[in-house]
């Protein structure tokens, strides 16, 4: 298993206003998968896809689980 951050920065429209996103995301993954990412370099333009859940049964805080990812 490794984790790591994502950095995600955006544009998005909401009620016709543009608002800047700009947020970082706990990100894991598992398996060969972890071992992929280890080999990134840091600040490695990617995209992923995943899903979302706790980090623990006691914690509210969001992790993105890591189904695919790759460099861009």
């Amino acid at each position: 298993m490794i984790e790591f951050t994502i950095n995600h920065a955006s544009r998005q429209k909401e009620a016709g206003v543009v608002r800047q996103i700009i947020m970082d995301v706990l990100a894991v993954a598992l398996g060969p998968l972890a071992l992929t990412i280890a080999g990134f370099k840091l600040d490695s333009m990617v995209k992923l896809t995943g899903f979302l859940n706790r980090k623990s049964y006691m914690s509210a805080q969001l992790v993105l689980h890591t189904e695919h990812i790759e460099l861009i």
